[in-house]
């Protein structure tokens, strides 16, 4: 992971090790002036196996057909929070998150992260999710999106 840092911003690895160390012990707070392009902030409840990893505040960004990814609001974003990453491995996470999308079926379904520093979505995914309101659940899980 550092060295693809150090390639992409050309920072000595001390400095770049300083600065991750402190997104992840201080990840600075939501604003919509620290998102990507396209990503809003607004209300998200994320829960999973009976675990709230994600109420309240989010970022989230809404593409075709009603996909969407929501971020719990300590997130971090490269290429704003830190170097832009070239390769996955070389990004960070610093809270939750998920994305949920339809299947070639047509049914929701969806993953996330189990570990706050994944990048990765891990386990099982979350479908097939029927809609409720502002949220698509399973037995297992609710994900929720309230845009204000």
């Amino acid at each position: 992971m550092i060295l693809a840092l150090l390639i992409a911003a050309a920072v000595p690895e001390e400095d770049i090790e300083r600065q991750l160390e402190n997104l992840i012990e201080h990840p600075p707070q939501l604003s919509l002036a620290r998102l990507p392009a396209g990503y809003k902030i607004g209300r998200c409840l994320l829960v999973v196996n009976g675990q709230t990893r994600i109420s309240g505040k989010c970022a989230y960004q809404i593409g075709k057909g009603g996909d969407f990814v929501i971020n719990g609001p300590r997130q971090v974003y490269d290429g704003i929070d830190y170097p832009k990453a070239e390769i996955m491995a070389a990004m960070i996470s610093t809270d939750y998150w998920a994305s949920v999308f339809k299947d070639d079926d047509g049914t929701w379904t969806g993953y996330g992260n189990e570990v706050i520093r994944a990048v990765h979505g891990e386990g099982p995914n979350f479908g097939p999710l029927h809609r409720e309101g502002a949220c698509l659940v399973s037995k297992d899980v609710r994900v929720c999106l309230w845009k204000k």
